[in-house]
């Protein structure tokens, strides 16, 4: 018999999902979580204890996961091998400026003090579905610029770039895979301009756009306590986060992807160390 799974909707968006962590996960329980996934791009466990191979190993039931330490790493502000310590974050997807962003994301909550600085996400579909059928006639087809990060707490431009930066030009309007559903593929952080427009008339639609996807009412934000667990589709579900409080909060981070960074990116010199072992590029057995 497999594992009992209970699930309740959450607001604005969102499923959190209950699963019996005694009984074997089996394919039929596999298919309603990926189902659940499927509905809002956006699932939370509660009271989960995972190792970060454990998590990995949950995470494949929504996707492919790769060994690798640029990958599957520590969010936290207390551990040395920690990254993105107390830094703020804007809206943003992760890495959108490579050819095959990551598909999804996963936060698993280790070792924080309870109620430590939330993480906030928006649905690119729920913007979409908020857009006038003009404002959706008249972004069909466009195309935008996503560009690498150097700034995590206010826009990224062209002017900021540096020599070697990736920049990449994705669909405005991207559908779901297996449903064609549509969602918004812009965000604040990284995405300087739509292609084909003036700067000015590309300032304004962008505008126009970020008004949709970040409405103060249709953010669902998460405050972390032990054992949580968040998972997202990170090219439907933006991402935010205020500055880091001095609470201590150390999140277990692992990635859904088809291709990792260094696979698509290898002249980044900012993590060129990181992959010196080509071993690290190979996807887990």
């Amino acid at each position: 018999m497999g594992a009992r799974i209970t699930h309740t909707s959450l607001a604005p968006f969102g499923v959190e999902v209950a699963i019996d962590p005694s009984s074997a996960v089996t394919a039929a329980n596999k298919e309603e979580l990926r189902r659940l996934y499927a509905r809002d791009g956006l699932l939370v466990f509660r009271g989960l204890d995972l190792s970060m191979e454990a998590q990995c190993e949950f995470c494949r039931i929504f996707g492919p996961v790769l060994d690798s330490p640029y990958e599957n790493f520590y969010v936290s502000n207390a551990r040395e091998d920690g990254h993105l310590g107390v830094l703020e974050l804007q809206w943003h997807n992760d890495v959108p400026y490579l050819p095959k962003p990551y598909l999804a994301a996963a936060l698993h909550a280790i070792d924080v003090v309870p109620g430590a600085t939330s993480t906030q996400f928006v649905s690119g579909f729920r913007a979409y579905e908020r857009l006038s059928p003009a404002l959706r006639e008249r972004i069909s087809g466009l195309n935008a610029l996503q560009v690498k990060q150097r700034f995590s707490d206010r826009s990224n431009q062209l002017a900021d770039l540096q020599p070697g930066d990736l920049c990449t030009v994705h669909s405005v309007v991207r559908q779901q895979e297996g449903t064609g559903r549509p969602y918004l593929f812009v965000n604040e952080n990284m995405t300087p301009l739509i292609i084909g427009l003036s700067p000015a008339e590309s300032d304004a639609l962008l505008q126009e756009l970020h008004s949709a996807l970040y409405v103060r009412d249709d953010v669902y934000e998460h405050a972390w306590y032990p054992g949580d667990l968040v998972l997202w589709d990170n090219l439907a579900v933006q991402h935010a986060r205020g500055r880091i409080s001095a609470d201590k909060r150390t999140l277990q981070r692992v990635s859904i992807t088809d291709l990792g960074y260094a696979q698509q990116y290898a002249a980044d010199l900012d993590i060129r160390d990181a992959y010196a072992n080509a071993a690290l590029l190979t996807p887990a057995a």
